[in-house]
């Protein structure tokens, strides 16, 4: 048996007729990833047994993963720590007008939707599998609208709740393994804090942040962290890219364990929160370069240069 076929052996589409066809079929895209399904069915009869699959009201994106999202975490109960990784990508469909229930993507000329799935990989760097995806597109003039003070069920940004709510759940079913949430700038909202103090059991999470939050002291995030010991340095390489040269970079690492004061939500009392800020700061850098950095947030404790080094790895995988 294949790997992919010992992947997909678990599928239930309701019917073992359809059982048997999206095994054969997820086994031909498989086998020719990169090509369209036309090109890796390789006739026209295998392509039209394709699209009816997908097609057919039993057959949701969610039941075609389900076997893998299952092999994936088996894989992670083999692992002491697996980081759980979160973040959106576009699927810009803005050539094909004939696609029905597309949405703006960044401006209304480009059609889509977005995907955002949860990918497990080891602080080896070793892929365990996806074990999470959430699509959605955007209402059509929804683009430009003002936020406000809304509920987070009303705004985009729930996706992260949501994702990191399913890294509780896979936490829940396996005892023996850390599970880490670590996503990007887009994660820094205030209901992840609260939601990992109120989950048992909770994943841990590794978030990187993006605003300068006030403190119960009265303090601002980066002035605490600006006030704090270095705990270490550590220095890298950084490749060349089209906005900058390669360079050796040095960075500073410092953390501060703080208390954030709630922000205010509609209708909504939140409790104020305590984290652990880690700021990775290049402090000299040269002449007319952006200093590299990153700003990451985490429930756990950072006390040694070992703890803080070991954060920033996480998050760099």
């Amino acid at each position: 048996m294949s790997a992919l076929a010992a992947e997909l052996e678990g599928i239930e589409l309701g019917d073992a007729r359809l059982n048997r066809r999206a095994k054969k079929v997820l086994s031909r895209l498989g086998d020719k990833p990169t090509v369209s399904i036309p090109a890796a069915c390789g006739g026209w009869d295998e392509t039209r047994a394709a699209y009816r699959l997908f097609d057919h009201d039993k057959v949701t994106a969610q039941q075609v993963l389900e076997p893998h999202y299952q092999a994936s975490q088996r894989r992670m109960a083999d692992h002491r720590q697996v980081l759980c990784i979160q973040d959106t990508t576009e699927l810009d469909y803005s050539s094909k007008g004939d696609i029905e229930g597309l949405g703006p993507l960044n401006y209304e000329a480009r059609q889509g939707l977005y995907l955002h799935p949860t990918l497990a990989v080891t602080p080896e760097r070793l892929c365990l599998g996806v074990i999470d995806t959430w699509t959605w597109t955007r209402e059509p003039g929804s683009l430009g609208q003002p936020k406000g003070n809304r509920p987070i069920e009303e705004k985009e940004s729930l996706r992260w709740l949501e994702g990191y709510r399913r890294v509780c759940e896979r936490q829940a079913d396996l005892p023996d393994t850390q599970c880490i949430y670590v996503a990007d700038r887009e994660s820094d909202i205030y209901e992840i804090f609260v939601e990992q103090s109120a989950q048992s059991p909770a994943a841990d999470y590794l978030l990187r942040g993006q605003h300068d939050r006030k403190l119960s002291d009265g303090r601002f995030l980066r002035q605490a962290l600006d006030q704090a010991p270095v705990l270490d340095l550590v220095e890298f390489d950084l490749p060349k890219n089209p906005q900058h040269p390669a360079r050796k970079i040095t960075q500073t690492l410092r953390a501060a364990r703080v208390i954030l004061k709630a922000p205010s939500r509609m209708g909504i009392k939140l409790p104020d929160m305590e984290v652990t800020a880690l700021l990775a700061q290049e402090e000299n850098p040269p002449n007319g370069a952006a200093p590299i950095e990153w700003l990451l947030l985490t429930n756990l404790p950072i006390d040694t240069a070992e703890q803080a080094t070991e954060k920033l790895a996480w998050y760099l995988c």
